[in-house]
């Protein structure tokens, strides 16, 4: 009977050191996030598409501006361009720190911004509400019976954000964050 019980306790000691190594990997998982893709909701992610990574870093002020071109984003990190490789061309990765804030605008022409996959979006950035008395930044949508080309099937399966706007000629703040 001892060695029954002494199996059992160690049968229970093993069990709960292997749940306990199983959480412990889950939850290192789990304060992962994963990169979140970007493009115009007009002008498509084969000509504006960029990547959000998260990287360690002081918070800051990241600015995302789509101007009368059509062709990329403009992006602005503590209000100096971003360096060549961190989001000018299409394509490029915008290294992002947890707490900075991030605001996607439009200053001219018609522009939009889609998320390839809102789940991966909703677990890097907290995203704002928009103001009643604004209606800035503009509200974020399923976009999947919208964008519904080849390219944008492509581009993710859960695509998410705003519909194209024309700012005419107030600038026009799309969409305002946090990174988590």
């Amino acid at each position: 009977m001892r060695l029954y019980r002494l199996m059992l306790v160690t049968a229970l000691l093993g069990f709960s050191v292997l749940a306990m190594s199983v959480q412990s990997f889950a939850d290192d998982k789990k304060d992962v996030a994963k990169d979140v893709k970007f493009a115009c909701s007009h002008h498509g992610p084969t000509n504006m598409m960029l990547t959000l990574s998260l990287e360690k870093g002081d918070p800051r002020k990241i600015e995302i501006v789509g101007k009368n071109n059509g062709a990329k984003w403009f992006v602005t990190i503590d209000g100096q361009p971003a360096k060549d490789g961190n989001g000018g061309q299409n394509g490029d990765t915008v290294k992002v720190h947890s707490g900075d804030t991030i605001t996607w605008k439009i200053t001219a022409a018609n522009h939009g911004v889609a998320f390839a996959e809102q789940d991966l979006a909703e677990a890097m950035l907290t995203f704002d509400k928009p103001d009643p008395k604004t209606n800035q930044p503009l509200k974020l949508e399923d976009l999947t019976t919208t964008l519904t080309s080849d390219a944008w099937k492509m581009f993710g399966t859960k695509r998410w954000g705003t519909k194209p706007i024309d700012a005419a000629t107030d600038p026009i703040v799309m969409v305002s964050c946090k990174v988590k």
